[in-house]
This record gives structure tokens, C-alpha cells and sequence, in this order.
């Protein structure tokens, strides 16, 4: 994850904040994200505090997460405190790989990319749920406008600007995933937008 992602100051609140952005419908969209996954065997990519319990409950989750504190209050059982850059798993671990939220704050999607393909079994499915910009540049600015402000008043009201600037910030750190995610490991990907102006984009790899 990215160094100036310092998400420990501010680990309590991060998944309400992601409610705020995604207007209350990141539950949802977890929820159809999950219903991508395949096998038994999950890695939760960026688990946090376990936003995805409830719809991965049913499974084997490993819960993964550079931040020991966020992982302190996720409920899953088996957790484990590592970047995604480098997983600490060995090759064909998983069946598949969910990721909610996360993406963005990564700092080499390419090396990640790399990782969930090695570390997924033959046959798995890597499901990347997260936040982007509009494609349209006008509706881009008004949502640039929004996060900002939105971003500002929550800083300012907990104290916390720095962090908050950085979620505001991170949306624009990546090209919009039909560019960003083009060049990657899998046999075959597919990416579906979602949302108000489609800032919310849901993008399933699969390992032959």
C-alpha cells in the first residue's frame, strides 16, 4: 500500500467514509461483487475491518491488510498483516481473490496484478470492486468538486485532514481502468461501470 495512505489515523471511520462516497450503495456493490467468487478458498485484498464479512462469511477467508489496526476489528478469523505488493502466500493458494475499495490505494497495481495471478489456482477469479472518475470530463469535474468538499469538511471536523485529502486525492492516482488494468497477467478480464456517472467500476479476471 501507498506510504501516504497512513490509514491508521483515521482506521475507525475509513468504511463509513466509502459509504459516503459511493452514496450508501458500497454495500450492495460488495454484495454483487461477491457473488462473482468462486471455490472456497478467499483471499480478502485489502480487508481492513472486514467491510465484507457479511457477504463472505460462508467462505474460507483469509483477511489480508497492511494495517494491523483496521485488521483488530475485522472479524474474520484467520488475518494476516502484509502489502499487497508482496503476499505472503505460495503459488496457486487461492481459488479466487476478492478486492473491495482497495485498489486505489495501492502503490504498483502491476506488481499486485502479478501477485493475485500467481497466488490464485488454475482456473480462479480475481474481483476488483472500487472507485474511480466519470469517463465524461464534465461530469469528472463536478465529481472532483464533490469529493473535494466532501473530503475538506471531514478532515476538518475530525482533525484528520492529511488522510482525508489522500482518499480525495487517490482517485485520481490511476488512469480509469480501462486503461490501467489493459495490460495484465490473466487470460481473460471484463470491467462493468456502476454508479451515479459510473464512477464505480467492478472488473473480473479469470486464471485458465
Amino acid at each position: 500500500m501507498s506510504e501516504s495512505a497512513n490509514f491508521s489515523n483515521i482506521y475507525k471511520f475509513y468504511d463509513s467514509i466509502n459509504s459516503l462516497f459511493t452514496l450508501g450503495f458500497d454495500k450492495s456493490w460488495r454484495e454483487k461483487a461477491s457473488k462473482q467468487l468462486i471455490g472456497s478458498d478467499i483471499l480478502d485484498l485489502g480487508s481492513g475491518t472486514g467491510a465484507a464479512y457479511q457477504f463472505l462469511k460462508n467462505f474460507n477467508v483469509t483477511a489480508l491488510d497492511p494495517d494491523e489496526n483496521m485488521l483488530k476489528l475485522n472479524l474474520f478469523s484467520k488475518k494476516v498483516v502484509a502489502k499487497a505488493e508482496n503476499l505472503p502466500f505460495e503459488d496457486a493458494s487461492f481459488d479466487s481473490v476478492y478486492c473491495a475499495f482497495v485498489w486505489r490505494n495501492l502503490t504498483n497495481a502491476n506488481k499486485v496484478l502479478s501477485e493475485v495471478f500467481r497466488i490464485l489456482k488454475p482456473g480462479g477469479k480475481f474481483v476488483l470492486l472500487d472507485m474511480t472518475r466519470p469517463k465524461n470530463n464534465f461530469l469528472k469535474r463536478i465529481h472532483k468538486i464533490g469529493t473535494f468538499k466532501t473530503t475538506l469538511l471531514i478532515g476538518v471536523l475530525t482533525t484528520k485532514l492529511t488522510e482525508y485529502r489522500f482518499l480525495h486525492k487517490s482517485l485520481d492516482k490511476y488512469p480509469q481502468p480501462e486503461i490501467n488494468l489493459l495490460e495484465n497477467p490473466f487470460h481473460s478480464y471484463s470491467i462493468t461501470r456502476m454508479g451515479l456517472f459510473g464512477f464505480v467500476y467492478l472488473a473480473v479476471f479469470d486464471k485458465l
